[in-house]
């Protein structure tokens, strides 16, 4: 038995499948130990692919228990989509069209009009008032059709945005503090390059925003965002914003070179520099969270909304 499945076997235990018995204990250890077994082993190469026990992937299943997905209503998911165009379809259709759009693996299993029908249900599910859409959700609601059925995405997302990030969702409130909080980590952290973007007045709103407010799903490649958003659901989605910094200041080197120009800009961030997610992973574990004070992290722990940290 090969690495991969060996890692595969030992979800399956503690999703309580495999052999069909669940492992002893109770529900919230194997709880624990399926967030440790993300952190330390992360999850198999095959982890996205479909038809994991009849329902989507391995990783769609981690992620449906690590935000407590039980029983999904189809009816009621269906009673919204029969309701059409939401307040916000136009907006819904053309962030849609941008989407993943040059990622073949995504595009070949999630059409576009799928994407389209979730988001508003998801509006008509919060009343259809214009303006409940924000175009980071086009971008978070992604990945959760990508590795899911669609009315277990719809579930999943809902409570995703409902628990996870709700300052991320209304009028950006958390994005705006979590870009102040970058900017606190990066002056602490590495001086001369918080000072290099002063010069230009550059700030976190101006070169981070997508990516903070997309919990760095907009960075490519897909498959390396997915894995942080593993992390970042096991751990808590504050975590976005300290692998944002982390990759900045992997690469701040590089930046600290760049001479007669604006030293970053939104399309580099996007590329993630060419990090991968392991090592923004450890270093963001082992160079930045031990470097910052109690009352700093609790700020950036807070700063999303989310319950139950």
């Amino acid at each position: 038995m090969g690495r991969d499945e060996k890692l595969k076997f030992k979800y399956e235990g503690l999703l309580g499948r495999g052999n069909g018995k669940n492992v002893d204990g109770e529900a919230n250890a194997r709880l624990e130990k399926l967030k440790e077994l993300i952190l330390w082993e992360g999850l198999p190469d095959s982890a996205s692919d479909g038809g994991f026990c009849g329902r989507g992937s391995l990783r769609g299943t981690v992620w449906k228990a690590l935000l407590g997905v039980a029983d999904v209503n189809v009816d009621e998911y269906l009673q919204l989509v029969d309701k059409g165009a939401s307040n916000d379809y136009q907006k819904i259709f053309n962030d849609v069209y941008r989407t993943f759009s040059k990622h073949e693996e995504y595009t070949s299993r999630v059409p576009r009009e799928m994407l389209v029908r979730l988001l508003n249900a998801f509006v008509h599910y919060r009343g259809n008032t214009k303006g409940t859409y924000v175009q980071s959700m086009s971008v978070l609601a992604a990945p959760f059709l990508f590795l899911m059925p669609e009315p277990e995405a719809f579930l999943s997302f809902q409570i995703f945005l409902r628990e996870r990030i709700p300052e991320y969702v209304y009028k950006y409130v958390g994005v705006h503090r979590g870009c102040d909080l970058l900017d606190r980590c990066l002056q602490l952290l590495d001086p001369s390059l918080y000072q290099r973007f002063l010069e230009f007045k550059l700030t976190p709103q101006m070169y981070a925003f997508p990516n903070i407010s997309s919990l760095g799903m907009c960075v490519s490649p897909l498959n390396d965002s997915i894995q942080l958003l593993d992390v970042q659901l096991a751990y808590g989605s504050h975590l976005g914003v300290l692998f944002s910094l982390g990759r900045l200041l992997l690469a701040s080197e590089k930046i600290m070179q760049v001479r007669g120009k604006l030293p970053i800009t939104t399309r580099e961030m996007e590329n993630g520099f060419g990090f991968s997610a392991a090592q923004v992973l450890h270093y963001t574990l082992t160079k930045i969270i031990p470097e910052i004070d109690d009352d700093l992290y609790k700020q950036v722990e807070q700063h999303t909304g989310e319950k139950g940290l």
